[in-house]
């Protein structure tokens, strides 16, 4: 009966920790998060950032490898591959 009553008392606390992380913990943990995500983003698009790549605001920049390219078969039709039927 004592064992009853400690598994009902704990799940008594787990429900009420629950309800006070509910209530507290978790618009805290997202009122950081948004913070974080707000400050990591708030350089985003501003005037410093075009004047740092001498760019204009609206300009284009595209940057590509050309090393690593392979040259482009432009016929359309992929490679061809002989074969032999097999009886």
């Amino acid at each position: 009966m004592e064992t009853l009553l400690w598994i009902i008392f704990i799940f008594v606390l787990l429900g009420y920790a629950f309800k006070f992380f509910l209530k507290y913990g978790l618009p805290w943990l997202l009122g950081r998060f948004i913070r974080n995500q707000q400050e990591k983003f708030s350089g985003f698009g501003s005037q410093e950032s075009y004047g740092a790549a001498g760019t204009a605001e609206g300009d284009i920049r595209v940057e590509t490898n050309t090393k690593n390219k392979k040259p482009k078969n432009d016929d359309g039709f992929g490679e061809y591959v002989e074969y032999e039927d097999l009886d």
